[in-house]
């Protein structure tokens, strides 16, 4: 049969350890959570729409323009 003998000083020690640490991008990542659950985000979507689909075609344009080159490479040989 064995048993474990725990020491008085092991268990301060082990519950210092236990404690987890809270990483900073966790820490976003909840306060990102908190926004889209307590905010009106919805609702104000639509006012800015058109100046998100204005940057939505600038980015596919930009997306186009930096792999043209690499089409047009694979398709000429």
């Amino acid at each position: 049969m064995q048993s474990k003998v725990i020491f008085s000083e092991n268990i301060f020690r082990a519950r210092a350890m236990d404690k987890p640490k809270t990483l900073y991008p966790t820490k976003l990542l909840h306060k990102f959570r908190q926004f889209i659950e307590r905010s009106d985000w919805d609702e104000r979507l639509p006012k800015y729409e058109k100046y998100i689909n204005w940057f939505s075609y600038g980015l596919i344009a930009a997306s186009a323009l930096f792999f043209l080159p690499v089409c047009i490479s694979l398709l000429t040989r």
